[in-house]
């Protein structure tokens, strides 16, 4: 079972579980649609265009993905400018239509990851309306864990708004 693992250089394993009110085949079908991708990934002041999506939904396949900085405010507390690209190229571990998703990323020390990451996406119906989704990412370091899990809270409220919708 691929699960991330800490190291010496990064030791935090995010874990977050939210509830969507939506069938769990649609809320899986938003992880890998790049149309649904494009509504929701990336924390508040990003956004993810359509057209930087490649999506591959098998083993070994590319769920790549570039996030554009829109906000001016963290555009200045980064050093970057509005309009900066950050890429997401991980590859598709695990599959399970539509109980599973696994990622692996490799290291992108530049931005603080220094290990490669495995991200765990698990989907567990909760009746026929809900879906309970488990997320289980890194290893981090302490500086970036705290990133990582406000992008991923942020990115499922989108998706919430986005199923919603």
């Amino acid at each position: 079972m691929n699960r991330p693992q800490p190291t010496d250089q990064a030791r935090r394993i995010l874990e977050i579980t939210r509830v969507f009110p939506a069938p769990r085949e649609r809320v899986f079908q938003a992880f890998v649609d790049p149309e649904l991708i494009a509504l929701w990934w990336g924390p508040d002041g990003f956004h993810t265009p359509r057209d930087r999506l490649v999506i591959e939904p098998q083993v070994g396949g590319r769920h790549h993905k570039i996030m554009v900085l829109d906000d001016p405010a963290i555009a200045a507390g980064m050093g970057v400018a509005v309009g900066a690209e950050f890429p997401d190229s991980p590859r598709v571990l695990e599959i399970k239509a539509p109980e599973l998703l696994v990622l692996s990323s490799d290291p992108q020390p530049q931005m603080g990851l220094v290990e490669r990451t495995i991200t765990r996406i698990e989907f567990h119906a909760e009746g026929p309306e809900r879906t309970r989704v488990v997320l289980i990412d890194g290893p981090y370091t302490e500086m970036m864990a705290p990133h990582a899990d406000t992008g991923w809270r942020q990115s499922f409220e989108k998706l919430a708004a986005s199923l919603a919708g």
